[in-house]
């Protein structure tokens, strides 16, 4: 009995040890595998406002820029105005040598005086020609009347018909010869005119008051406006009031209007804000870049040019009265683009979010339910989470402000939650 009592005691004892091993076992297999759960962060669905703000890089300029050329070639002979200069209209600028011209202007005159010379001796024929018109006529009523009684021969009354009509075509050509003698006075006036206003165009002068902000030429240059007038000044009208030329994406154009506010920066000026008003977004697309597609095909290949990024010039005029902004700067421009009252917006982490792969591994949910529809520019995709699942919400989306996008189509309602983070933590 005292054996039989032993060995049961072993056995207790032993199935004691194996108990305790297997806690241990198992508590140290819980410290080192701890249980997985799914930390979710949402944000809500509301009700709003959403502006459409577009940023774009422009160019100061001038309101108004009057380019001061010469009609007249020649050797600049004198400048009498240089950059930031103030001139009022009519002031000179600058005078090109004016002696090829005053030769032409003196041959001009040379042609004339000529011409006129020639008008006045064709009169004098023409005068000639009148005095024998009136003598033909004589001779030919006194052949008449001899005629009539018979004294002469009617060969003499012939005669003097002839010697009359003759005066007569003498004279209408006479009349020609007048007419194209003041044809060529007319036309020798002309050349006189031209040449003397070749002449005056020696002497550049502004024709606005304002500021030159460009001189393009110097002493001594020579000039030629055969072709086309070479651009001498460019003249300002005035800096008080300034212009932002800025390209707007035909993305963001459609909510642009005139009498919209503007606001931008200036590098020289970093600290400092300076505000305008959108007075014009110009039709005429501006196409900044190209590409070219090739589509390969029988019978032949084509070749098609496509514009990659289309803009609109818009014109924002901005107050400067202290003279602080000048052409030529580069602003940074913020403007407010299409508006939405009252819109249904959905935050925008909500729209970037997609469930983890090891989340979804986790909650043993397939990862290939998140690819069930097609995602584009205006085609999203939400996701709700009700504690076990991620479930899929695909959207129409509008406006985006960067912070809020407008919900223009799908199952959501304001207030919904939507998930905006999901990750996996570990818990004891």
């Amino acid at each position: 009995m005292a054996v039989l009592r032993a060995r049961a005691s072993r056995l207790r004892t032993a199935a004691i040890a194996a108990g305790f091993v297997i806690v241990a076992a198992v508590w140290t297999a819980s410290g080192f595998h701890r249980a997985a759960a799914v930390d979710v962060e949402t944000v809500d669905v509301t009700a709003g406002s959403i502006v459409h703000h577009v940023v774009a890089t422009g160019t100061l300029q001038a309101i108004s820029t009057v380019a001061v050329g010469a009609q007249v070639s020649g050797t600049v002979e004198a400048l009498s105005a240089d950059y930031n200069s103030i001139v009022h209209r009519g002031d000179v600028l600058a005078r090109i040598d004016p002696a090829l011209l005053q030769a032409a202007l003196g041959e001009a005159q040379a042609a004339l005086a000529q011409a006129e010379a020639g008008l006045g001796q064709a009169r004098a024929n023409r005068a000639a020609l009148d005095t024998a018109v009136v003598d033909a006529q004589t001779k030919l009523t006194r052949a008449q009347q001899l005629a009539a009684r018979q004294l002469i021969p009617a060969s003499d009354l012939d005669a003097a018909q002839i010697a009359m009509d003759g005066a007569i075509a003498a004279e209408r050509s006479g009349d020609a010869q007048v007419s194209l003698a003041t044809a060529a006075v007319d036309e020798a006036r002309a050349q006189v005119g031209q040449a003397a206003v070749n002449l005056d165009r020696t002497v550049i002068t502004s024709p606005i008051d304002g500021i030159v902000v460009s001189r393009e030429v110097s002493v001594g240059q020579t000039v030629a406006a055969a072709v086309q007038a070479p651009v001498l000044f460019d003249i300002a009208a005035d800096f008080s009031r300034m212009q932002v030329e800025v390209d707007v994406d035909e993305a963001d154009v459609a909510g642009l209007q005139p009498g919209e506010p503007a606001a931008f920066e200036v590098e020289s000026y970093l600290n400092e804000t300076f505000h305008g008003v959108v007075t014009q977004v110009r039709l005429q697309p501006v196409a900044d870049q190209t590409t070219t597609a090739t589509t390969v095909g029988a019978p032949m290949s084509t070749t098609t040019t496509v514009l990659a990024v289309v803009s609109y010039a818009t014109m924002i005029v901005v107050e400067n009265p202290m003279e602080k902004l000048r052409p030529g700067m580069t602003a940074t421009v913020a403007l407010d683009g299409s508006r939405v009252d009252r819109a249904v917006r959905i935050p925008n982490a909500a729209l970037s979010f997609r469930p983890p792969a090891d989340v979804l591994a986790a909650i043993r949910q397939p990862a290939q339910r998140e690819g069930a529809a097609p995602i584009d520019a205006t085609h999203r995709r939400v996701w709700t989470f009700d504690g076990a699942q991620f479930t899929p919400i695909d959207v129409t989306t509008g406006v985006t402000d960067g912070q809020w996008t407008q919900l223009a189509g799908g199952g959501l309602r304001e207030g919904e939650a939507l998930v905006a983070r999901a990750s996996l933590r570990s818990r004891t």
